[in-house]
């Protein structure tokens, strides 16, 4: 009987054991959890989204913090000049539950102007801190997770205006010459929303920019022209200079659009655009005219981007031989179909027609940049001749040139067609600054490069050295 009673009693102590046993495991286990959420050992990290060797008065200093464990607890980011801190920003996160606040990522755009010019012109160190709500942070020192220096630099670099006079007509351009100082990054003409960049390197005076400017032909005749220069740290002087735009009237015109045009054309743009068909040929008429259309204008833009940074020209650019013109530049265009008009476009450039699949030939030396289908343009080529000059020659049945290739004036370069938004065979001819379509007559006229581009160049000693342009 006792033995038995002694088996029980150990079997009752072993059987108590057990659940004391569950619940230290359990704590342990809770305990090991909350070490390992709470004492996380990574620190956040801290990210540059730009470059700041330079700042300005207008510049932000943007960073993307990111904390992978119990989330970012607070941030502050500092200029040290002189042995002077001065806290740009700073925030506080705080916590959503006992693990942390849950904040694994955010980006701080601190704007430079916050502190109102306080710091001064110099040399300065941007440092970056932050913390999480690992336990941790109670032993960590409070170092930063990221540091850079930089230059102040509150100074916008100076522009002078060289060229006295400068008269152009709506939808024309004309040539300035100005002078910039050394810390000048980008320069040229601001025109409304348009922008022409300059061209150093031509004189022998290095600080001597040239640039083409238009007043585009969706402008006014009274838009104030600026020439600008912006240095490194964003600083930016505008000094608005005299030019005498004469204002001109566009022609109006309205074109009959039929049924078997429509059949014809929107299923060979679309697809040799690579586009979906479009079952409502009106629908897809006008999807051309305007989707594609701006596509065209898109990629004209992106070609057209850089050019040679001396001229390419040789005097007045060549009109297509033994041509006449169906339609002129500026042409504000109805399309009209079924007796209603169903949309209304611009034509930017000259229409030139003579015998069908005549020669087609470079308007003057250059580089081909663009020799493709262009939407709209049908197959084109568009040649660079330098200081953001180009010239386009659209609807081609065929061309014979490739990118890259150089052109004297007067080579054939294809030949005519109606590919593209064309009724019949004819050139499309257009020229560019810079993507931006300007009158081609100026370009004819010997006399007008000669009083508005070449006059102006032969006023300052050329350079010897290879031009480079501003970016």
């Amino acid at each position: 009987m006792a033995r038995q009673a002694r088996q029980r009693g150990r079997r009752a102590s072993g059987a108590g054991r057990w659940p004391v046993l569950g619940v230290a495991l359990a704590l342990a286990a809770l305990i090991a959890y909350v070490g390992w959420v709470k004492l996380e050992p990574r620190r956040p990290v801290a990210e540059l989204a730009h470059p700041i060797t330079a700042l300005g008065r207008d510049s932000t200093i943007d960073v993307t913090l990111r904390d992978v464990g119990t989330g970012l607890a607070w941030s502050r980011i500092e200029i040290e000049r002189n042995g002077t801190t001065t806290v740009l920003a700073s925030a506080r996160y705080p916590a959503e539950t006992w693990r942390g606040s849950g904040l694994h990522e955010t980006a701080i755009s601190a704007p430079l102007a916050a502190l109102g010019g306080a710091l001064g012109e110099g040399s300065a160190t941007l440092r970056v801190f932050a913390g999480d709500y690992s336990w941790l942070r109670w032993f960590r020192r409070d170092s930063a997770l990221l540091e850079a220096p930089f230059a102040i630099d509150l100074t916008p670099p100076t522009i002078e205006v060289l060229s006295p006079q400068h008269y152009l007509k709506l939808g024309g351009l004309d040539f300035m010459l100005y002078k910039t100082a050394p810390d000048a990054l980008r320069s040229g003409v601001a025109v409304d929303r348009y922008f022409f960049p300059g061209t150093a390197g031509l004189f022998a005076d290095p600080a001597i920019h040239v640039a083409f400017f238009a007043v585009p032909q969706d402008l006014d005749a009274k838009t104030a022209v600026k020439a600008i220069a912006e240095d490194t740290a964003g600083n930016r002087r505008e000094v608005p200079f005299h030019a005498v735009v004469k204002p001109r009237a566009f022609a109006n015109r309205t074109l009959d659009i039929d049924d078997p045009f429509l059949a014809r054309k929107v299923p060979e743009i679309l697809d040799a655009s690579r586009l979906p068909t479009q079952p409502d040929l009106v629908a897809g008429y006008l999807y051309v005219n305007r989707t594609v259309r701006q596509n065209s204008e898109a990629r004209i833009k992106e070609v057209t981007r850089t050019s040679a940074a001396k001229p390419r020209w040789d005097g007045a650019f060549l009109r297509q031989p033994n041509s006449a013109p169906l339609a002129g530049f500026g042409d504000r265009r109805s399309y009209r179909h079924d007796g209603a008009i169903i949309d209304t476009q611009t034509h930017l450039g000259y229409d030139l027609a003579s015998l069908r699949q005549a020669p087609v030939v470079a308007a003057s030396t250059g580089t081909v940049v663009f020799a493709d289908y262009l939407g709209i343009y049908g197959n084109a080529v568009i040649i660079d001749h330098g200081l953001g000059i180009f010239s386009l020659y659209g609807h081609l049945s065929a061309s014979t040139v490739t990118p890259g290739q150089e052109v004297q004036r007067g080579d054939t370069i294809g030949r005519t067609g109606e590919t593209g938004l064309a009724g019949g065979d004819h050139l499309h001819f257009s020229v560019m600054l810079y993507g931006v379509h300007v009158d081609p007559v100026e370009w004819w006229d010997g006399k007008w490069i000669r009083d508005h581009v070449t006059a102006k160049l032969e006023q300052y000693p050329r350079a010897t050295a290879t031009a480079t342009r501003d970016e």
